[in-house]
């Protein structure tokens, strides 16, 4: 890309000659952007994605974007981040599809359990569909008004749970945390029951026998102390997943040069691919120590694993039909999900 004769490059070295930016590569002056998210300043996402990602974003850009993050929902619930950046409250912002209901649903096809893997192939397929020209993009983005910066995706979720299992019908009649409507339905298929609670619940629920178990990242059971009360895991099976996507409203994108938005953009890039490979890294361990902690680790047979698959299927199927009937492409998101999926397994 070329401006005023000269490339637009993106590290300090070029950048900056004796204290003066190159003219056109960044912004002339400064532009000062809120970034608001609902995770607090140390969660594993932020060291892993977001902070990294600021400080690259300030380094390639010489300065000329300074970006300001407010965490833990300082200026707003996560579930109002359309509303934030729409009406100029903050620039950028983290989006959890799941959390608007009707206004991103297509977004939430990684949600639906026997989906995604690992968190790269969640984190890099939806990268595909909502970057520049993609499916997710076009149909879900763009409407809302919202550019796509990075993506952290999360492992397929696994049952964690305090009685025995050894296949598909040991499943029937768990009480098991879910995360949504999409998560719901596909538990159901398998015959457990859904209960909804938030995470900070989940302790003395388990401890009490509330509910049976949780479906989450193996990560996530020690970030929230649940190792002692976790006797059986699955491992290689998804019960659902997770993707939550970071953006700039395009009223904010609008006024930045182009050299600072490809430096923001391909900083993005190296952020969701650095951010997935910690996070999967960390699945394996974490997987590891409940083993090496005294959890049983459940490999289901391979007839298990497809009577697993087929149960899941209507779920799916479902869930793009709900979406058809709305007037929205939800077997057309379905098939190109899969198939970015595929892509990067």
């Amino acid at each position: 890309m070329k401006r005023n004769g000269l490339s637009c490059i993106t590290t300090v070295a070029a950048t900056v000659v004796f204290g003066m930016t190159l003219s056109g590569a960044v912004q002339s002056q400064t532009v000062e952007l809120k970034f608001a998210d609902r995770l607090p300043q140390d969660h594993y996402i932020a060291r892993y994605a977001t902070q990294p990602w600021i400080e690259e974003v300030h380094k390639t850009t010489a300065g000329a974007v300074s970006i300001k993050r407010y965490p833990s929902q300082q200026l707003g619930k996560a579930k109002d981040m359309l509303t934030l950046t729409g009406a100029g409250v903050i620039d950028l912002g983290e989006f959890v599809p799941g959390y608007f209901g009707d206004q991103m649903p297509l977004s939430t096809a990684a949600e639906l359990p026997g989906m995604v893997p690992t968190a790269c192939a969640a984190s890099l397929a939806y990268q595909d569909l909502a970057s520049e020209g993609g499916f997710i993009e076009k149909n879900e983005l763009t409407p809302q008004r919202i550019k796509l910066l990075y993506v952290v995706g999360l492992p397929a979720y696994q049952l964690f749970v305090s009685r025995k299992i050894d296949g598909v019908d040991s499943l029937k009649g768990l009480k098991i945390r879910s995360t949504g409507s999409t998560m719901d339905s596909g538990l159901r298929q398998l015959g457990i029951v859904p209960i909804r609670m938030g995470a900070p619940e989940l302790v003395e629920s388990f401890a009490r026998g509330t509910v049976d178990g949780t479906a989450y990242p193996a990560a996530s059971i020690f970030s929230y102390d649940l190792q002692k009360h976790t006797k059986y895991a699955t491992t290689g099976l998804s019960f659902g997943s997770t993707v939550t996507f970071y953006g700039i409203s395009m009223k904010a994108w609008e006024k930045l040069s182009p050299g600072v938005q490809t430096a923001m953009l391909e900083a993005g890039k190296r952020t969701t691919q650095r951010a997935c490979e910690l996070i999967d890294k960390d699945d394996r361990d974490a997987l590891e120590r409940l083993q090496q902690g005294g959890t049983v680790l459940v490999d289901f047979p391979a007839p298990d694993r497809e009577k697993f698959a087929e149960l899941l299927a209507p779920a799916a199927a479902e869930w793009a039909q709900a979406l058809d009937q709305k007037g929205r492409p939800g077997t057309e998101t379905l098939r190109v999900f899969r198939e970015a999926v595929a892509r990067h397994r």
